[in-house]
């Protein structure tokens, strides 16, 4: 008899199924898993469907967004007289920009020109100019700029843009780039999966009851190992350390209470080798794994696509009225925050509050309205990211918290939320800055978000394993969900 999730009153239930096929490796792997379990002197904590469930729904309850309206001060910029400085005399339209050659040779009074430019589009322009320290820290960075033009008396285009970047690393948002580069790194995930450990009493422990007595380099050891799924469906814990680098290979250094050591080692990350080829402009479409629908969003297009908005509302639809339905993002860089509330709002039925602010710095009117507001869901949503999973679709995430019975499963996120993107082309050099006129207020309580660092996952996996470690988790709860 074969097996599926549903949802019974307040628990996950396995109800037979004839339809519903478990993968052959998945329940061998299982039924071999339960025989070791079974010759060894006492079972191992597994965590049940309910109980992560139980966990994920509190954690995401209790991040608190008291306050978040105090926090906000509309912004008017003026000029020496009082007059009111527009955004539309920086901002460049898509038909006005001019190409950009990295081998342009620039004097130094074409450089000083574009650095003064820059700094006023970010008083006339920039949602976070205050957050980032306002007038004061952006006049100091000037003139450190300044200062460092005049010791070239010519330079190219690309030799420029490298120039700047140094100096606006206080800048501290990931959408803000001089020609496509950011001043500040993100920060990725680096899995250490030879062994899986166990919380057991708030102690982690091996398959073979060793148990974890500290690590080099880390106290709290709660932020470094992290709750995932094992390749057999189980929930388990794995290190996980976030770099702000794609190359890193440092090893762990576990000591036990029995006197032993080991050393692990990482997996590289390898990620977004292939996000360049993924199409952005695909029509989302619904398919199936092991009869779960599973709807891949590669980016929020909204109506700018022929199809593209039908594809996406039913898809909510469909995930809507299914038992567990999974919502890929990990393609994801973003798009319109406010087609992605829309999504969210057709899933559930009913308009789901975001915990954060979307104001423009200039205006009092919000974009969205946080609300402590807790959305009732019986079925199952599986929100799979990545790193690129960013901006837009992170909208969805901060207003998924305060859905009942949401599971992320993946890599934290890109970390790119507290402003927004809108090009300024330099005059001479054509450099290319995005300077966003948003502003979002984020709680900053229970470790919720940073940026470049981004939302953690509920569950911590690769993300190209993420929809397969799904299915073996949810198959291994129909088999056996005690």
């Amino acid at each position: 008899m074969k097996y599926a999730l549903c949802r019974k009153g307040n628990s996950w239930m396995a109800t037979p199924n004839t339809k519903h096929i478990l993968r052959p490796v998945l329940v061998l792997t299982a039924a071999l898993y339960t025989l070791a379990l079974c010759a060894g002197c006492s079972r191992l904590p597994e965590v049940t469907l309910d109980q992560l469930m139980d966990q994920v729904n509190a954690a995401h309850q209790a991040v608190n967004n008291d306050g978040l309206k105090e926090k906000f001060i509309p912004r008017q910029p003026v000029d020496e007289n009082g007059n009111l400085i527009r955004m539309q005399t920086y901002y460049t339209s898509p038909e006005d920009v001019q190409p950009y050659d990295p081998d342009l040779v620039l004097t130094r009074q074409q450089m000083e020109e574009d650095v003064v430019y820059l700094f006023d589009a970010f008083y006339a322009c920039y949602g976070n100019y205050d957050k980032m320290g306002g007038k004061i820290i952006f006049d100091k960075a000037e003139r450190a700029v300044l200062k460092e033009c005049a010791r070239h008396d010519s330079l190219r285009a690309e030799d420029f843009q490298q120039m700047l970047l140094p100096y606006f690393t206080f800048v501290k948002d990931a959408h803000f780039q001089i020609q496509n580069q950011s001043p500040n790194p993100l920060w990725y995930p680096f899995f250490f999966r030879e062994v899986a450990f166990y919380l057991d009493e708030d102690q982690y422990i091996t398959a073979d009851r060793k148990t974890v007595a500290s690590v080099d380099g880390y106290d709290d050891l709660s932020q470094l190992f992290r709750r995932s799924i094992s390749p057999e469906g189980e929930i388990v814990y794995y290190p996980v350390v976030l770099q702000d680098t794609t190359t890193w290979d440092e090893p762990l250094i576990v000591h036990y209470t029995d006197g032993s050591t080991q050393v692990l080692r990482c997996e590289p990350y390898s990620w977004g080798e292939g996000i360049g080829k993924v199409d952005q402009d695909a029509v989302p479409e619904v398919h199936y794994d092991d009869d779960i629908p599973v709807l891949l969003v590669n980016a929020i297009r909204g109506e700018t696509v022929e199809g593209w908005q039908e594809g996406f509302d039913q898809g909510a639809k469909v995930l809507g009225n299914a038992p567990v339905g999974i919502l890929d993002l990990r393609f994801n860089p973003g798009g319109y925050g406010d087609v992605a509330m829309g999504w969210l709002k057709d899933y559930a039925k009913t308009a789901v509050p975001t915990n954060s602010l979307f104001f423009f710095f200039n205006s009092e009117s919000q974009q969205t309205n946080a609300r402590d507001l807790w959305v009732s869901n019986d079925n199952l949503l599986v929100i799979l990211t990545s790193k690129w999973t960013a901006s837009g679709s992170e909208w969805l995430i901060d207003a998924a918290h305060n859905l009942e019975n949401v599971l992320i499963v993946g890599e934290n996120t890109g970390g790119a939320l507290i402003g927004g993107s809108a090009p300024v082309q330099l005059p001479n050099s054509r450099l290319s800055v995005t300077i966003g006129p948003s502003q979002t207020i984020i709680p900053d309580t229970n470790d919720y978000f940073e940026e470049f660092r981004g939302f953690c996952p509920d569950l911590w996996v690769p993300a190209d394993e993420a929809e397969d470690l799904v299915l073996a988790l949810l198959a291994r709860q129909a088999k056996d969900p005690a």
